[in-house]
């Protein structure tokens, strides 16, 4: 049974998550029509930058509070729930979701909202995926941790403590 489970989990990686990812991108920028919404503004520049910060913040801190998080679900050994992953379940998906969102602002063009909508879709499906496999191997102690920490956007009251 644990070496099925091995077996399984090993599929859910960063490498295959991004290559769809990466092929999707291409393809978008590929075959979309190009067509601006809006023109860039000081305001979405601001929020593109807060988005870039967010995006540092929580991919570097998710590194440092577990060094194994940017690996598969098979390397991950302990439940890390302190630092950031106290604020959300997924900060590494999280930083890049934001990120993607707030590079639109900067570039308000049609084939990067058909990049940034690609890139949200397989990495909500990927942390479905994942939640899983989590699930599958921490048992009671990830589902309590599930109830109480948001899966990809902060509790802003929580941060404040």
């Amino acid at each position: 049974m644990e070496k099925k489970m091995k077996t399984r989990h090993r599929f859910i990686n960063p490498f295959l998550m991004w290559l769809l990812v990466s092929v999707g991108v291409f393809l978008s920028l590929k075959f979309v029509p190009s067509v601006d919404f809006f023109e860039r503004t000081f305001l979405g520049s601001v929020v593109f930058l807060s988005t870039l910060c967010y995006w540092v913040y929580f991919f570097i801190s998710s590194l440092i509070v577990h060094r194994k998080a940017a690996l598969s679900v098979d390397a991950v050994d302990t439940l890390v729930t302190e630092g950031v992953y106290g604020l959300v379940r997924h900060p590494i998906y999280s930083a890049d979701i934001f990120l993607s969102w707030g590079f639109l602002l900067i570039f308000p063009n049609s084939k990067v909202l058909a990049c940034v909508l690609w890139l949200t879709f397989v990495l909500a499906y990927w942390m479905v995926l994942e939640e899983n496999a989590l699930e599958e191997k921490f048992g009671r102690e990830y589902r309590e941790y599930e109830k109480n920490v948001p899966m990809v956007i902060p509790n802003i009251k929580k941060m404040r403590k």
